[in-house]
């Protein structure tokens, strides 16, 4: 404040709010990471390019990365190919897979 007094109440606010602040800072640097793969946000042909996450994918779907359909539709996602197609791609096993995919990184 340019060399002005400040009033020593002042300081106490803004010392409280930096202690306030700090535990919440300390969450936010120890959350968990996003998981690097998901049937959300990562494309089908992504998921097929890695050998485990294929693997993964085949587990719940066996013979689907051959499927000639799957080309088509490299650049989608499975959530949203399963919101076209439920009962080929229920959720449920793309839950399973998911919960999988979170357990390992790019």
């Amino acid at each position: 404040m340019n060399g002005e007094y400040m009033p020593s109440n002042f300081k106490a606010v803004i010392l409280a709010a930096f202690v306030a602040v700090a535990p919440l800072s300390a969450t936010l640097a120890h959350a968990a990471p996003a998981p690097a793969y998901s049937t959300q946000k990562t494309t089908v042909g992504d998921l097929f390019a890695n050998p485990h996450t294929k693997a993964i994918v085949e587990k719940q779907f066996p013979g689907i990365s051959s499927d000639l359909r799957m080309a088509l539709a490299k650049g989608k996602t499975f959530r949203e190919l399963s919101a076209m197609k439920p009962k080929d791609i229920p959720a449920e096993k793309l839950d399973i897979i998911d919960a999988e995919l979170a357990k390992i990184s790019h």
